[in-house]
């Protein structure tokens, strides 16, 4: 046998042992970080896309005195345009990474880092990219789940069934047509402590949240006292009991956003139709609050002319500088029908009547429809166009002549 050939059988023995070695080692390693490996991170996100026009309107108010910068809140008899204008938007995506692994047999750990992104221009209006939503981690077993973070109250999560999975607000993102837009209690706090337990009973499921203000407990003011300083200042508690074709639940928040908020809430499947009812009650939390959660789901940017406090119908209707209102009730009816194949179409209508906190002016009445239809190319990707108006009236000292905001628009729906 030649040297080189000698050096070469060598050579292989060699790097047969080393490889071996190396085998061991890399064995060792994975069963050493079964929990890394486990624990890999999952990477999900949401686009939600719609192209329409806006016919939003406002009140008509007059300046507080001629070549005044400021208009006055009260004696409009007219309306005035608050935006025309055709927009792109993304209302309701998201980017996120979730995952979980076994802490040991008995236990395992979750976490979720999720945040909303503007696919239509790359930031929002407050010029960021990325804008916080659910984060929070947590442990969960048999006995059920308990997470730390920022996260939806469950009582806006009311109509998210964990055992159905389905979604009583037939236009949840969607511009102007989110019940949102003239409900409040839509909240996602910071600084919650949340317990949910696991599916009883064949589909009863509890969640508890204790929601800390963590306010400094130094009095301000006699209208802030920053007395919501210990633990749970806040709190949300749901229960939701869910079967294959029905379900129903209520919910109520205490002080979350200075509201104390009651829900109720079900939805039955008949054939290829779902309905579903919503009612809702809600007061400020202390006589010192204003009902806090007024949101409008609307992405754009209305005109700075007149006395309109942002471009939610309600902010104007108060007498006062913002949304000042002590209580609230309203509900929602709404419809899903599975036409055929792909094709499916929804209806829904919602009112609320708003309460001013000045006693000098009488309540609001807000009317919401919506109605849309769908393609659904699988269970994660649609198209779909529809139509929302929202009509809000209040008292005539505030205006003679109620307000109305309307959209219509073609929306791209996908998850991955």
């Amino acid at each position: 046998m030649s040297f080189q050939k000698s050096w070469s059988v060598a050579r292989s023995l060699v790097s047969k042992k080393a490889f071996q070695r190396n085998i061991l080692t890399t064995a060792v390693g994975i069963a050493l970080s079964a929990n890394a490996f486990a624990g890999f991170p999952t990477l999900y996100g949401k686009v939600y896309l719609t192209a329409g026009q806006y016919d939003l309107e406002k009140n008509d108010f007059s300046l507080t005195a001629p070549g005044a910068t400021t208009y006055r809140h009260i004696g409009a008899t007219g309306i005035a345009t608050e935006l025309d204008t055709f927009v792109l938007e993304s209302t309701g995506s998201r980017l996120g990474v979730q995952g979980d692994f076994d802490a040991n047999a008995e236990v395992q750990v979750f976490y979720r880092v999720e945040y909303g992104i503007d696919v239509d221009n790359g930031t929002n209006s407050n010029g960021r990219e990325l804008s916080q939503r659910n984060i929070f981690a947590g442990i969960r077993g048999d006995w059920g789940s308990l997470l730390a973070g920022k996260n939806d109250t469950p009582l806006k999560t009311l109509q998210t069934n964990s055992v159905l999975r389905s979604d009583i607000d037939r236009f949840n993102d969607a511009p102007l047509a989110d019940i949102g837009s003239y409900l409040v209690g839509e909240n996602r706090p910071d600084n919650v402590i949340q317990y949910a337990s696991p599916i009883l009973l064949g589909g009863l499921e509890v969640n508890i949240a204790a929601i800390q203000a963590e306010e400094t407990g130094v009095e301000v003011s006699p209208t802030n006292a920053q007395d919501d300083n210990g633990f749970a200042s806040g709190q949300s508690v749901s229960v939701v009991y869910g079967k294959s074709k029905w379900f129903v639940g209520a919910a109520f928040d205490r002080n979350v956003v200075t509201s104390d908020v009651f829900r109720a809430l079900g939805e039955v499947s008949l054939g290829p139709v779902k309905l579903a009812a919503i009612y809702q009650t809600a007061e400020r939390h202390e006589d010192v609050d204003s009902l806090g959660g007024f949101s409008t789901f609307v992405g754009t940017n209305g005109t700075n002319l007149g006395a309109q406090n942002g471009l939610n119908p309600l902010s104007e209707w108060d007498g006062a500088t913002g949304n000042a209102y002590k209580e609230q009730d309203g509900y929602v009816l709404n419809a899903l029908w599975k036409i055929a194949g792909p094709w499916s179409a929804r209806v829904q209508y919602g009112h609320s009547t708003s309460t001013p906190t000045n006693d000098s002016y009488s309540d609001v009445d807000a009317d919401a429809l919506a109605v849309g239809v769908d393609y659904n190319f699988n269970s994660a990707t649609r198209v779909f166009g529809y139509y929302a108006s929202l009509e809000a009236e209040g008292d005539a000292q505030i205006s003679t002549k109620a307000t109305t905001d309307s959209t219509f628009a073609l929306g791209l729906d996908f998850r991955f």
